[in-house]
């Protein structure tokens, strides 16, 4: 009769081997993290000046006769690069180019973004492209600027209807 001589399978779980496999089918199997505007790269507004995340904004639209509207007047001495951003719903990259629609504001002086051209509110950029809904990032060069945003009707002069959003430093709310 033969005997047969049990063998000891080697388990691999300990090896580096089998360690680096596991690591790299979880990396692939997990979802890419999407960056958005709490964590996307700021673009540099204008050369050799700091571009800051002053405000964010949620809940604005663009579509339908609906227009989101972006009010800014800067309370510093000198000039400031300002710019806005803007996210849609489902988190990504910026939507627009903050840089190209980025506009300087002098002393005192207010500038309007708008997502597109409105019917009696004159705008000085408009960000271009619609979507139904999204979330903004008001940028600047300088930390003394004052923002309102609103959801305005962009058919009718002066504009029908106005709703205003919140706007909030960088991403933190208080509450009410």
């Amino acid at each position: 009769m033969k005997r047969f001589r049990a063998t000891r399978v080697r388990s691999t779980e300990n090896t580096p081997r089998a360690g680096l496999l596991i690591m790299l089918v979880i990396l692939l199997l997990s979802p890419a993290a999407q960056a958005g505007i709490a964590d996307s790269p700021l673009p540099t507004l204008l050369a050799g000046k700091k571009t800051l995340h002053l405000y964010s904004v949620a809940g604005g639209l663009s579509q339908i006769g609906l227009e989101t509207v972006f009010a800014c007047t800067s309370t510093d001495t000198a000039a400031q690069q300002v710019g806005v951003e803007r996210f849609f719903q489902s988190g990504g990259s910026a939507g627009n180019d903050a840089v190209a629609t980025s506009v300087s504001v002098g002393p005192g002086h207010t500038v309007t973004f708008a997502t597109e051209p409105l019917n009696g509110i004159p705008i000085d950029s408009a960000l271009g492209g619609a979507s139904f809904t999204f979330s903004a990032r008001i940028l600047s060069t300088s930390k003394k600027l004052i923002c309102i945003a609103y959801i305005a009707d962009q058919i009718n002069a002066p504009p029908s209807v106005m709703m205003p959003l919140t706007v909030v430093a960088k991403v933190k709310q208080k509450g009410e």
